[in-house]
């Protein structure tokens, strides 16, 4: 049972990751065929792990009524999920020659193809009559026709496994992020597959032919090593899509101060948040939306922005300690706070003699809201607010 446990966890965490894109995929309404090959070679992953099963084998030959025609439906899976994961992280990259990866993609297809004829040919060639549930590549090494099915299956997916894992190894350099720690997931998981797997089962086989018994290595190594492989695959994916909208998430949360900082500010209508399903918390919409948000309404009131507080809230956060850089985001903060301050109590028109800056300059990055929001917290951005309130409190009217 424990056995049977491995295979359809890792099975199943294959299937979260291609429901986990199931409402992009729904959403793109067939036109992204990138994202459709994702889905198709996550749901093949899963496939392979619970058709690998020892239950599930055992269940489908008594189906049947052949012995072992879960061999070939396996080794079909194995194969099939090996050429379909080349393929993905081809396309998955892309690159400037579209044609060629295209072109290079169906020659790959074309290929795995004809091993699925030539696994099924040389079953049916083959004789199997005693039914092996765990050791059937070991118990068949040395007969005709079956033992060339075993090593061609071997070697189609060894193949494919090496050159995934060189792939995702090589565009791993070119990325930062999450991004590049699920496609190292997806090298050390694919190479598992490779030497681990492969390597442990051909290595097996060919002692076999010398007359010498390995088989620890086919019946214990070899499966030990498929399933932190294939949990490790889907790391890789599912990585790339959790880490992306956890660190949106997380920016959007940063934001919040300054989008309450300036939402005082009349006269600039709100984004409403556009309806979206509660499955897909798409929090890069969310998070453009605030951050337009925000810089429309610093915009707004820009005429407001005073020199004077800029310097005093600097030489502030110079005073207690901080950097030069800090010191120039606090006192970035500490004037926008108190220009969407007096925005909201004297409008559009700034009061008479208050120092202002000039036009406008490039808009602010998202990261640079982010550490203006942070900054919104130190004690020289409230000071000031509670000094420039004062100020108004008491001027004339």
């Amino acid at each position: 049972m424990k056995a049977n446990l491995g295979f359809y966890v890792a099975g199943g965490l294959l299937l979260l990751a291609c429901l986990l894109k199931l409402p992009a995929l729904v959403r793109a309404r067939g036109r992204d065929w990138l994202l459709s090959s994702i889905c198709a070679l996550l749901l093949v992953g899963s496939g392979v792990l619970f058709t690998s099963a020892p239950q599930t084998i055992i269940l489908v030959n008594r189906t049947t009524g052949v012995s072992n025609f879960s061999a070939p439906l396996v080794y079909c899976a194995l194969t099939g999920f090996s050429a379909a994961s080349v393929v993905l992280v081809l396309n998955w990259r892309g690159g400037t020659d579209k044609g060629r990866t295209r072109c290079l993609s169906q020659q790959i297809i074309a290929l795995y193809l004809l091993v699925w004829v030539l696994i099924v040919t040389l079953y049916a060639l083959g004789d199997a009559p005693v039914e092996r549930r765990t050791d059937f590549d070991l118990y068949y090494a040395g007969t005709p026709y079956i033992r060339e099915m075993i090593l061609l299956y071997l070697l189609a997916h060894g193949v494919a496994s090496f050159t995934c894992s060189r792939l995702c190894w090589r565009w791993s350099r070119d990325v930062y992020g999450s991004m590049r720690i699920g496609l190292r997931a997806l090298a050390l998981g694919y190479l598992l597959h490779y030497a681990g797997y492969d390597g442990a089962k051909l290595v097996a086989i060919g002692v076999r032919w010398t007359g010498h018994d390995w088989g620890f290595l086919a019946t214990g190594v070899a499966p030990s090593m498929g399933q932190p492989s294939a949990l490790l695959v889907a790391v890789g994916f599912i990585l790339p899509l959790v880490g992306r909208r956890s660190e949106d998430a997380v920016r959007y949360w940063q934001l919040g101060p300054l989008a309450r900082a300036v939402g005082a500010v009349p006269g600039v209508p709100g984004l409403a948040l556009l309806p979206l399903p509660w499955w897909t918390p798409e929090f890069r919409l969310r998070l453009t939306q605030r951050q337009t948000y925000i810089s429309d309404r610093i915009v707004a009131c820009r005429g407001h922005f005073d020199h004077r507080i800029r310097d005093e809230a600097h030489a502030a956060a110079v005073a207690r300690g901080a950097s030069a850089q800090d010191a120039d985001i606090i006192a970035e903060a500490a004037m926008i706070a108190a220009a969407a301050d007096t925005y909201s109590d004297v409008g559009e028109d700034p009061p008479p003699g208050q120092a202002t800056l000039g036009p406008p300059g490039p808009p602010l990055t998202t990261g640079d809201l982010a550490r203006l929001s942070r900054a919104l917290r130190s004690r020289v951005v409230k000071d000031m607010r509670r000094r420039s309130r004062a100020g108004r409190e008491q001027a004339p009217t």
